[in-house]
């Protein structure tokens, strides 16, 4: 294995969530190692500031507003990428939302929208791209996971379930699509906290266990999730499907 099996330059990749925070950066710097990026948001305002700010770098990327939880917005998305670039090398699975609460006041609905957003939507763009790889007998698909997923979150009881599932999901079709030549794998990032994260969840008592519960003592930053994520979508992690990244400053090894 050289170096050369790490190289993304001229392979197509979706991103969903591609204007986020963590999935914002995997966009910014596979476009600019020589891959061609498809960043889809439900935000078009970003998904237009992130192409634009690319474009300055002299950069570019497609983008296209996307509901991952709508089947038809995705056979549309796999067919225009199709029709443009023949084929399709990659997919992430970074769309999430969140919303923090009590258990008692945990609003149905919101827990209904959050699972359908983070585990149906993740699951709808695993059959309708993986569909196309099956057919290529090649590619690899990155579900973003979190922390959350086990042990849960404390305030996050409908994203900690979603993602959860979306471990298990992951295993699942990576043992369905094992023959088929398309490899699944999961991303299990720590905290790279957003700005919405530290309104809405990071108190300083919340910091402040976070980070006694973390050796490496601070917070991630969305670049340091760059390699692995390249790894899992190079030839180089040819055999390696079904298995759960974790990139967390060592929080999933802690315990006393």
């Amino acid at each position: 294995m050289g170096l050369k099996d790490f190289s993304i330059k001229d392979k197509i990749f979706i991103f969903t969530g591609g204007a986020g925070h963590i999935v914002g950066e995997l966009v910014n710097s596979f476009a600019k190692q020589g891959a061609h990026c498809i960043s889809t948001d439900l935000r078009p305002e970003k998904l237009e500031l992130q192409k634009k700010n690319l474009k300055e770098n002299g950069f570019d990327i497609d983008v296209l507003e996307l509901d991952v939880t709508n089947q038809k917005a995705w056979q549309h998305l796999t067919q225009e990428t199709s029709k443009k670039y023949k084929k399709i090398d990659g997919l992430i699975n970074g769309a999430g939302i969140n919303a923090p609460s009590t258990f008692f006041d945990v609003d149905i609905e919101m827990f209904k929208k959050i699972v359908d957003v983070n585990l149906v939507g993740t699951l709808i763009g695993c059959q309708t791209i993986g569909k196309l790889m099956i057919e290529q007998s090649k590619g690899s698909i990155v579900n973003i996971s979190s922390t959350a997923a086990a042990p849960p979150l404390s305030k996050a009881f409908a994203y900690s379930a979603s993602k959860a599932g979306l471990t298990n999901l992951t295993m699942n079709i990576a043992r369905e699509f094992g023959k088929t030549g398309v490899r699944v794998n999961s991303l299990r990032p720590g905290f790279f906290p957003t700005e919405w994260n530290k309104k809405n969840f990071l108190s300083q008592e919340r910091i402040d266990s976070i980070l006694n519960h973390t050796p490496m003592k601070r917070f991630g930053e969305p670049n340091e999730l760059v390699g692995a994520v390249q790894w899992l979508l190079s030839d180089a992690s040819q055999f390696v499907t079904g298995a759960e990244i974790i990139v967390d400053g060592g929080f999933a090894c802690q315990t006393i």
